[in-house]
C-alpha cells in the first residue's frame, strides 16, 4: 500500500484493475486486491473455521449477560463475551470434524469472586424447573441480597431463556416453563450477582432437562 499526491485531475478513488484507491483520514492510498490462493483449505484449518463459526451460534444471545458475568475478572481490553468465547473453544467443543458435539458443562457465564450458591440445585416439577441451596452468607462475599440469574437454554429450538427474580436469602426459585417447549431439551446455568452488577460468582451447571409431552 503507497499514499500519493492529487494529479491535475484529484485524487483517485476506486478500482483499475488489480489497483484500489481510497482515502482514510485525508489520505490518499492506492493498494492492491489480494492474490487468491489457489491452495485448498487443511482439515485443521477446516475445523477451526468450524469451531470458531459455533461460539456465535451459541453465546451471541447472551452477550449482555456475558460481559457481566465476567465483570468482576481482570480482562485488560478483552470484553466477557470474548473470555467466554475462549472457554467455549477451549472446553466445551468435543468430537471430531465435521461431527463436533457441544459438552453444556463446560460452558462458562460468569467468572468472579461472589461466592457461589451453596448446595444449588435443580430438579423438573412438572413443566417448571425449581431451584433450591443453602442459606449462607456473610458481610465479605455473599450477601443476603446477592441476586440469582438463571439461564436456560433450549437446544431444541437454539433459545434462551432468563430469568432473575430471587435473591440469595429466598433460598428458592421456580424457573416458570410451563408446556410452551413440551419434549424439547433445556440446559441450565445459574449464577450470583451482587447489586448494581459489582461482582458476580462462578456460574454453576445444573444440568439438562427434557420438557414432558403436553
Amino acid at each position: 500500500m503507497a499514499t500519493y499526491s492529487k494529479g491535475a485531475n484529484g485524487a483517485f478513488s476506486g478500482k483499475v484493475g488489480s489497483i484500489v484507491g481510497s482515502n482514510w483520514r485525508g489520505v490518499d492510498y492506492l493498494k492492491s486486491l489480494p492474490k487468491k490462493s489457489s491452495k485448498q483449505s487443511s482439515d485443521l484449518q477446516l475445523a477451526q473455521r468450524s469451531k470458531f463459526a459455533l461460539a456465535p451460534t451459541y453465546l451471541s444471545p447472551i452477550k449482555d449477560i456475558l460481559n457481566i458475568g465476567f465483570k468482576d475478572k481482570q480482562l485488560n481490553k478483552t470484553t466477557g463475551y470474548n473470555a467466554a468465547v475462549k472457554i467455549f473453544l477451549n472446553q466445551a467443543i468435543g468430537g471430531e470434524y465435521p461431527d463436533f458435539v457441544i459438552d453444556f458443562s463446560q460452558i462458562v457465564l460468569s467468572k468472579g469472586s461472589l461466592s457461589v450458591f451453596h448446595g444449588l440445585s435443580a430438579v423438573l416439577k412438572g413443566s417448571d424447573i425449581v431451584l433450591s441451596w443453602q442459606g449462607i452468607s456473610n458481610r465479605y462475599n455473599a450477601f443476603d441480597d446477592d441476586m440469582l440469574v438463571v439461564v436456560l437454554f433450549n437446544d431444541t429450538k437454539k433459545m434462551y431463556l432468563v430469568y432473575e427474580e430471587a435473591q440469595r436469602a429466598a433460598l428458592t426459585y421456580t424457573a416458570i416453563v410451563r408446556n410452551t417447549f413440551a419434549g424439547d431439551v433445556l440446559y441450565a446455568w445459574a449464577f450470583a450477582v451482587k447489586r448494581e452488577n459489582s461482582a458476580v460468582a462462578n456460574s454453576q451447571y445444573l444440568g439438562s432437562f427434557t420438557m414432558p409431552q403436553a
